[in-house]
């Protein structure tokens, strides 16, 4: 199920790439680990081993920013194959349309404009948790070499079609004693930072239509002067 909205398109996606991740051992070929926001809250839904996901930060990245500008989108119809081509500077609005979304939304107008978008980085915090430790490593070489590689770290946003840089930026070990156990026995944990690059709209889709004509009369803005050419109307 889509889920449009800037942090819950990625909230999703991230949830997604970590749902995949199997661990095994001596007694169960393999399983699959089951991730959560934030804790699990019932008994029978923590089952070590299990991975937790919690938003930490949203960080302003002055690195992509640039100057403020208006984006464009055009559907297309009635234009021709040069117009086609440089028709948009607005292929997806972040975390919730792709660019089929924006020519459905455009159908009624033709076009529409929105200012340019704010670049953030979305810190989140992977905590990993096992009781063996062979869970704990299988866990770890899977994200660090197929769900974060570094150098490689991209993740795929269903719900406006872009693919977004997806990095570790730092990761610990945070072992805990178990308290179900009266603290005798071990939780392997670890926590990861995980850099999610994201865009925030600054103003709403505005639909508008295509110019058809335009009818004009050049003067020199001196009205004791003759106008400096006959009108003329241009169709596009």
């Amino acid at each position: 199920m889509a889920n449009p909205g800037f942090t819950l398109a990625e909230d999703a996606a991230l949830k997604a790439r970590l749902s995949h991740i199997a661990v095994t051992d001596d007694a169960n070929a393999e399983r699959i680990v089951k991730c959560f926001f934030r804790w699990p809250t019932g008994e029978t839904e923590k089952q070590y081993p299990f991975i937790t996901i919690e938003l930490m930060d949203v960080q302003f990245d002055p690195e992509r920013a640039m100057s403020e500008q208006n984006f464009y989108f055009a559907d297309g119809v009635g234009l021709t194959p040069e117009q086609q081509a440089t028709r948009t500077s607005l292929y997806y609005y972040p975390s919730e349309m792709t660019e089929a979304d924006l020519a459905a939304e455009a159908a009624p107008t033709g076009y529409l404009s929105t200012e340019s978008f704010v670049p953030v980085n979305l810190i989140y915090q992977v905590n990993t948790y096992a009781r063996s430790q062979r869970h704990d490593r299988q866990m770890m070489i899977t994200l660090m070499r197929r769900v974060f590689p570094w150098r490689r770290g991209f993740i795929e946003i269903p719900e406006d079609g872009t693919i977004r840089r997806c990095e570790i930026v730092d990761w610990r070990n945070v072992n805990v004693l178990d308290q179900e156990t009266g603290y005798k026995k071990d939780i392997h944990r670890k926590s990861y930072t995980i850099r999610v690059t994201a865009e925030i709209p600054q103003s709403d889709l505005l639909g508008g239509s295509r110019v058809e004509t335009v009818d004009g009369l050049l003067t020199d803005n001196n009205p004791a002067t003759d106008v400096l050419s006959a009108p003329f109307s241009e169709d596009f």
